[in-house]
């Protein structure tokens, strides 16, 4: 073998270790993810430990210390992971809204709000099942926790909604289209588990697929008839001041 040959031969084998670690790396994040995700879903915050999600994910726990830290950073990017691709979905959508000639109503925006997140959970009964137990468990468990995914992953987008129904409803002050937007946010996360775990299973038919198109008109109307109310309440109080 020539000098020329042994160094491409060794350049070879020097990008091929370079790129196993790298994919091993990437695989053992995923595998401590995907466990987190499960474990977070079905026991909570507190009843699951990093030893619990190492011992799923079949790492050992130096690896889920080295590539998480902790536990908290472990839930946050588990859950952060499933609504940030629903969020890019949402402001896509409100984007395109927005950028039409007729102005929006509230109702389009309602659903641009929810059904990124709805279609998610009709197509795949399984991820709508733990997006919305650790939506649920983040806010009811850990406020620091609830605080940091809100801030790192849903203030953003919780101000672009705030805008857009406020340049629908001019009336409402800052504050009440917040707490609109809180409820029917609200109303979105239930109506996950509605389609995955129904809280009253006898008035849902186990044979019968959700329809999309059904869940979000009722989804829809319902949030608009409420927000519409609050509109109407907010205006009253104002010209009676």
């Amino acid at each position: 073998m020539t000098e020329d040959s042994c160094y491409y031969s060794n350049k070879r084998m020097n990008q091929k270790t370079q790129i196993r670690p790298s994919r091993d790396a990437d695989a053992t994040r995923k595998r401590l993810l995907d466990a987190a995700e499960a474990l977070f879903a079905d026991f909570g915050y507190h009843a699951v430990s990093m030893r619990d999600i190492a011992r799923r994910a079949h790492v050992n726990l130096a690896a889920a210390g080295y590539h998480f830290g902790n536990k908290e950073n472990l839930f946050v990017e588990a859950l952060s992971r499933r609504i940030r691709p629903i969020n890019e979905r949402r402001l896509a959508a409100l984007s395109a809204l927005e950028a039409r000639k007729r102005p929006p109503s509230l109702a389009e925006i309602f659903d641009v709000f929810a059904r990124a997140m709805i279609e998610e959970a009709v197509g795949n009964p399984e991820t709508g099942r733990r997006l919305n137990r650790l939506l649920s468990r983040a806010f009811a468990e850990s406020d620091e926790i609830a605080q940091h995914v809100f801030k790192q992953e849903l203030l953003h987008v919780a101000m672009r909604f705030i805008q857009a129904v406020r340049r629908v409803s001019p009336g409402l002050t800052e504050e009440q289209a917040g707490l609109g937007i809180a409820l029917y946010a609200g109303c979105v996360v239930h109506m996950l588990r509605w389609i995955s775990s129904p809280p009253i299973p006898n008035l849902v038919s186990s044979n019968q697929q959700p329809d999309v198109k059904e869940l979000m008109a009722t989804l829809v109307s319902f949030g608009a008839a409420g927000f519409q109310k609050m509109a109407k309440q907010a205006k009253c109080k104002g010209g009676k001041a």
